[in-house]
């Protein structure tokens, strides 16, 4: 039969929210739903390993580097707060990584040996702070699997990191450390 792995697969979808499946999509959005999710999570990881590749390259960041400790508070509490399956939990975890990658690259290479532990320790404790805020928002804001908030501060995490790449291109007149591809 034609759709035989179609009909194999009906039931292992990514993310299906309660608010979805009350709905009863036709498979065919789920399906369109998991190839967006998978998408965006392979070009997240890409945007990284180029931001690695030009950290290491330029011995230079497209900004400072404590603007990923929202961003890793983010991944490790959602990671738990809104994932259903295993698999999704290793996503976030997997992105978490990536960041923590990226943070280690740039605070090896772009980052003067005097200065290294120092930011380190700053990046450590954002990230713990952060996580305290989302758990915080979590608890003024509850919704179904915290899919709301995460949502709004997914949103809101990237302003900083975008403009602030942004500022240091204009600024410096430079696309040392990021590239308009990558921005």
């Amino acid at each position: 039969m034609p759709f035989d792995l179609a009909h194999s697969l009906s039931h292992s979808h990514l993310i299906v929210q309660p608010s979805d499946a009350l709905l009863n999509p036709p498979e065919s959005y789920l399906f369109i739903q998991d190839f967006l999710i998978i998408a965006c999570g392979t070009l997240y990881l890409l945007c990284y390993l180029f931001y690695i590749t030009r950290t290491i390259r330029d011995r230079h960041l497209s900004g400072p580097v404590e603007y990923m400790c929202a961003t890793m508070s983010y991944e490790i509490f959602y990671a738990f707060a809104t994932t259903s399956t295993a698999f999704e939990r290793v996503a976030f975890l997997a992105w978490f990584a990536f960041d923590l990658a990226f943070v280690a690259v740039a605070v090896r290479f772009a980052y003067p040996a005097g200065k290294r532990r120092r930011v380190a320790m700053r990046t450590a404790g954002g990230v713990l702070l952060g996580l305290a805020v989302f758990w915080g928002l979590a608890r003024r804001w509850p919704d179904e699997r915290e899919q709301v908030t995460a949502f709004w501060t997914g949103i809101v995490l990237q302003l900083p990191i975008n403009w602030g790449s942004l500022w240091v291109l204009v600024r410096e007149g430079s696309t040392r450390g990021h590239s308009l591809e990558i921005w």
